[in-house]
């Protein structure tokens, strides 16, 4: 009786022990398996000038300086719908669209204005948000009603802007030209210039922060709203079609215009 028991006790022994190991076969396949899908996963490598908001900006989160803003958010959106993971490369805006031609980056999302210039060197998504030209000043400084008045003044603009082109077209205004919009708020706010132009977003994200500056619209100034855009390099037709579909998708969904009031911007009317 006692041999029968051994084996008995034996048997259970080499049971329990076959489905251990079984069990672990099937977690390591499954780890193998999870593992393969991250490796399978794409990573998208973005440029963005993170100087700019709402759009994209520095902001320590959790004690981490963390790059966040609409267009951070927007494109983090993009990629989870299209199953890819977003990598963030911070870096002056008049190097976001050379690093997209150049193929050095796979996109650009910097609150970039669509141009028949730019077109000529990068392929551009679907608009998903339109912006306007503004001044900023000081609101002391003498009431400026026409962009006449800023002739002899030193305006403040960001290299390779839009708003760059548009105060580069006005006689008579010194122009003061710098990589990071910040500088040039911290240089208005410190009387070293007479102003800055901006677009409208940025500009009333900026007086919320700095109590001393105001808005101001000069009669003469361009003030039609022009669309923001993804830059692509050039031949990326599929990441182009599948971004506009995704576009597409959240304004349907009117989760694009969620986020675009989550950001304190107006919703989309065209």
């Amino acid at each position: 009786m006692k041999w029968k028991k051994g084996f008995f006790i034996l048997f259970i022994l080499m049971f329990m022990l076959i489905a251990l190991m079984g069990c672990q076969s099937q977690s390591s396949v499954q780890e193998k398996e999870e593992q393969k899908s991250e490796t399978n996963t794409k990573t998208i490598t973005v440029a963005t000038s993170a100087d700019f908001p709402p759009f994209e900006y520095h902001e320590v989160i959790e004690g981490k300086d963390t790059i966040t803003g609409f267009d951070i958010e927007l494109i983090q959106e993009i990629g989870k719908k299209l199953g890819m993971k977003i990598k963030i490369e911070d870096m002056s805006f008049d190097g976001v669209i050379p690093a997209v031609e150049s193929g050095k980056v796979d996109l650009g999302i910097s609150g970039i204005s669509y141009k028949e210039e730019r077109a000529k060197k990068v392929d551009f998504s679907d608009p998903y948000y339109y912006s306007a030209q503004t001044i900023l000043v000081k609101k002391d400084a003498k009431e400026i009603k026409t962009m006449n008045e800023l002739k002899g003044k030193v305006v403040g603009s960001q290299l390779a802007t839009t708003s760059d082109d548009i105060i580069s077209s006005f006689d008579g205004i010194q122009i003061k030209k710098y990589k990071k919009v910040n500088d040039a708020i911290l240089d208005l706010n410190n009387d070293r210039i007479d102003a800055v132009i901006v677009e409208d977003a940025i500009a009333s994200e900026f007086i919320k922060d700095y109590k001393e500056l105001k808005i101001v619209i000069p009669d003469g100034l361009n003030t039609e709203k022009v669309p923001m855009v993804i830059a692509f390099p050039k031949g990326e037709e599929k990441l182009v079609h599948d971004v506009n579909e995704v576009l597409q998708m959240l304004k349907d969904s009117g989760k694009l215009n969620q986020l675009i009031e989550k950001y304190g911007l107006v919703s989309i009317q065209k």
